[in-house]
This record gives C-alpha cells, sequence and structure tokens, in this order.
C-alpha cells in the first residue's frame, strides 16, 4: 500500500510538471501565411481602421438626413401665476356716450324713468381699458412638419462628401492593410535570418572548435607551436560572444514579431518557412512605369484625391451659406384653456396650418465671408499637399527600385562566394594537417567562409523585402509572395 501511494505522487508530480510547463509557455508553429492573418486579425491599427470605416459610412445616413423630412411632436403645458391685463382704449365711448345723453332726456317722463332706470353719466365712461387675455392653465399638443426645399446646394454637396469620406477610410484601411502585410513579412523574415545567423555562427564555433583539436594534437605531438596553438584558443573564445549576440537578435526578432502579430509574449514560435531566391516581374519593369503605377494605384495617393473632392465640395457648401434657403413647414396641433386643471378632449381646439419660409442671408457679421475665404485656402492647401506626397511617392518608388536591383546583385554575388569559401576552408586544413600552410592561413579562410554564409543569408533576406517593398510603394501588396 505504501508503495502504491507513493507512485501515485510520483506520477502526479511528473504530470503537473509536464502540463505546468505547457501551461506556462504555449507554442505555436507559425508560416508566413498564418503570420499575416494573424496580423490583420489581431493588430490595433486594422481594428481602428475598420472602425474608421464603419463611421464613416454612418456619415452617409447623417448626410442624407438633412434633405430628409422632419417629423417632430410636441406636448405643452403653461400654467399663468398671474395673467397680464394689456390696456386699450375704450372704443365704445365715442357710441356710448351720446346714447346715454338722449337715453337721459327720457327719465323725466313719467313710467318711462322707471321703465330705463338710471342712466350712467357719459363723462363717467373711461378713455380706456383693462382686458385680460387668457386663462391660466393652457394645454397644447401636435406634430410638426419641416421639409427643406433647398438649401443652396449644401445638402448635395454633403452627400457627395459623405460618399467620398466612405472612399477615403476604404482607402486608409488599404493602406494599413498593405504596411502591416509588409511589416509582418519582415519580422517574419527577420526571424528567419537571425535564426539562420545563429547557425551560421555555431557551424563558425564548431569549425574552430574542430581547428583547436588539430593544432592541439600537432601540438602534441610537436608539429605545431605553441602559438599556433594559442591562436586557435583565441579564436574559439572570440565566437563565443559573437554566438549569443546572434541568439540575443533571434530573441529580440521573435519579440518583435510577437508584438506585430498581437500573441502573448510567453508564446513559444516555432516557424515553418526559408529563405529562398525567387525571380520577381518587377525586374523586367523601368523605374517610369513603376512610378507611373505607383501614382495610380498606391492607397494613400488614392485617399489624398479623395480628400481634394472633399475639399473641393467644401467650397461648395460655403459659397451656399450667401444662397437663399427655402422651407415647407405644416403643423397640426390642438389647444385647450382653463382656469382649473379639469380638462377633457371635448376641451381642445384642432389646428392646421402650412407655410413655406424664404430665408435670405443679409448680414452675419462677415462669418459666411471668412468661412469661404477658409474653405478655398484648404483646397489650396490640399493641392499643394498633393504635389508633396506624390514627389515622395515617386523618391519612395525610386529608391524601392534601386534597392532591388542592389539586392539582386549582390544575392548573384553571395551565392557563388559561399561555394568557393567552403572549397577553400576545405583545401586550407588539408593542407595544414600536411603542413603545407599555416594556422593563419585556416583562420583566414575559416572567416572567409563564415562572412559569406552571412552574406549570403543577408542578401536573401534583402532581396526577398525589396520583392515586398516593391508592391508597398506601388500599392499592389494584397498577398504575401
Amino acid at each position: 500500500m505504501r508503495l502504491k501511494g507513493k507512485s501515485t505522487v510520483l506520477i502526479s508530480t511528473i504530470l503537473l510538471l509536464l502540463f505546468g510547463a505547457s501551461f506556462a509557455q504555449q507554442e505555436l508553429v507559425l508560416t508566413l501565411e498564418k503570420s499575416v492573418d494573424l496580423a490583420i486579425t489581431k493588430n490595433p491599427q486594422i481594428k481602428i481602421a475598420e472602425k474608421e470605416l464603419a463611421k464613416a459610412k454612418t456619415g452617409i445616413w447623417e448626410a442624407y438626413s438633412i434633405i430628409m423630412p422632419l417629423l417632430n411632436a410636441s406636448a405643452n403645458f403653461q400654467h399663468s401665476w398671474e395673467i397680464q391685463k394689456n390696456v386699450m382704449p375704450n372704443f365704445l365711448k365715442p357710441t356710448l356716450a351720446p346714447l346715454f345723453s338722449a337715453m337721459s332726456e327720457f327719465e323725466s317722463i313719467p313710467g318711462v324713468g322707471e321703465m330705463i332706470g338710471d342712466i350712467p353719466d357719459p363723462d363717467a365712461i373711461p378713455d380706456y381699458l383693462e382686458l385680460s387675455f387668457g386663462l391660466e392653465n393652457t394645454f397644447m399638443y401636435g406634430v410638426t412638419l419641416t421639409q427643406p426645399l433647398y438649401l443652396g446646394g449644401a445638402a448635395i454637396s454633403g452627400i457627395k462628401i459623405s460618399h467620398a469620406a466612405k472612399r477615403a477610410a476604404e482607402r486608409n484601411l488599404e493602406s494599413k492593410r498593405q504596411n502591416l502585410i509588409y511589416q509582418s513579412v519582415n519580422a517574419f523574415y527577420a526571424c528567419l535570418t537571425t535564426q539562420k545567423v545563429v547557425e551560421v555562427q555555431q557551424e563558425a564555433l564548431r569549425q574552430s572548435e574542430a581547428n583547436l583539436d588539430i593544432v592541439t594534437k600537432k601540438y602534441n605531438a610537436g608539429a605545431a607551436s605553441g602559438f599556433d596553438q594559442m591562436r586557435a584558443q583565441v579564436e574559439v573564445a572570440n565566437l563565443k560572444p559573437v554566438v549569443i549576440s546572434a541568439q540575443n537578435a533571434h530573441e529580440a526578432a521573435q519579440t518583435q514579431l510577437r508584438m506585430i502579430l498581437g500573441l502573448d509574449r510567453n508564446t513559444n514560435i516555432i516557424l515553418e518557412g526559408q529563405l529562398s531566391y525567387i525571380e520577381d516581374e518587377f525586374g523586367d519593369q523601368d523605374l517610369a512605369e513603376i512610378q507611373s503605377q505607383a501614382l495610380r494605384t498606391r492607397p494613400e495617393m488614392q485617399a489624398l484625391s479623395e480628400q481634394i473632392y472633399i475639399a473641393q465640395k467644401g467650397v461648395s457648401i460655403a459659397r451656399s451659406s450667401f444662397m437663399p434657403k427655402l422651407f415647407f413647414q405644416t403643423d397640426y396641433s390642438y389647444l385647450a384653456m382653463k382656469d382649473n386643471l379639469h380638462i377633457s378632449q371635448s376641451d381642445f381646439n384642432k389646428g392646421f396650418s402650412s407655410a413655406i419660409s424664404l430665408q435670405i442671408p443679409l448680414f452675419t457679421g462677415f462669418k459666411n465671408c471668412k468661412q469661404y475665404q477658409k474653405a478655398k485656402l484648404d483646397y489650396r492647401l490640399m493641392l499643394d499637399t498633393e504635389k508633396q506626397v506624390s514627389d515622395g511617392i515617386q523618391a519612395e518608388a525610386e529608391f524601392a527600385y534601386n534597392m532591388f536591383k542592389e539586392a539582386r546583385q549582390k544575392y548573384n554575388a553571395a551565392n557563388q562566394s559561399v561555394g568557393l569559401a567552403e572549397e577553400a576552408l576545405r583545401l586550407a586544413n588539408m593542407m595544414y594537417e600536411e603542413g603545407a600552410n599555416t594556422q593563419l592561413d585556416v583562420l583566414n579562410s575559416q572567416l572567409a567562409l563564415t562572412r559569406a554564409r552571412l552574406n549570403h543569408v543577408s542578401s536573401l533576406y534583402e532581396y526577398q523585402m525589396a520583392r515586398y517593398q516593391l508592391r508597398k510603394v506601388t500599392g499592389t501588396l494584397k498577398r504575401i509572395l
């Protein structure tokens, strides 16, 4: 029983360690295509651009609402704590005074005076009267329909601006997506490159250690000097920190890749892919064709064209402030007035009216003039920006084109040098073992091979990124190559 209990504890401990390690550090196998997909799915820049596009789409309906009818329902209750009195001339006095004077003559006739009673004195009739209008409580409810008929062209320009803003947001999203594809590919290939550099430096260290073994054996046999042994030892010692630096660079590249892909920092990345040379069709185009294509298809340039269009329509909106505005309005309401709160539907009176109103701006304190001047300046600024962006895009295209040609030439040179350097090291080792050359020749051959391999890896990375850079500057980076 005791043995069985110890076995159970041991198995539980092993399982805990295994599963604990797996939970502590997740493993993720990444290909180039999967890396790009993850970046597009999780990167916050894309999410922000998508929300900006959704916002621009809602702006279209907002622009259309300006020309749509506006229907408002209202209800109002008003209580007058003290009803105002208006003083007005007594228009009845000129009529009543002669009548009262004539009637006063009949007062002396027996029987008639008793019938008509006391006749007021005409001079006692007041010249002015105080009249109260309204009752204490006023109830009103109804609906009002307002339809703009003419807004000086502002409504149509606003709708066109909203559509242009949506197109600009789409171009901005496409620009962010292409930039993210480039960044993802760059980070992925940087990881592959630094991983290859680690392998090259580790191989150089192994070759140096193997060379040290050969020199040590020859030194023990009296066929090599102590200086040769010391120089081989120094070479091994010098390569160890180089390997450590290469490993740290690889870790930094993986951290950068995790950040771009939105991965947890504890995720262990396993890369599947390799750097290889692929002929590219852009190599058959000249610089003028690439620059022309960049000006046509670059998302930033297309978005700028939409911004220029928006600025142009902004001038039209500013100009509309000088134009008259025409509105149609109809009102359907019920009104009731009482001195108490006991009210029913029968107390309400219906009112139904329609009107067409014309608004003509005559003077607005120079506000409209300044807004119009500002809109024109904004349009001119966008034209100047277009020239600046156009020159920048052409310069980027030229730089990317030259980098592509340089990367292709560097690869061709580096590809030939690796084979030559490997053969030179083989001959140097063989000749040193036979005593036909010195230890310095072997070390130089090792250094040359390491440099050739590093140049080869670097040239592959530069060539691949030059291909992606060409498509990025021309706005055609839709997918991985």
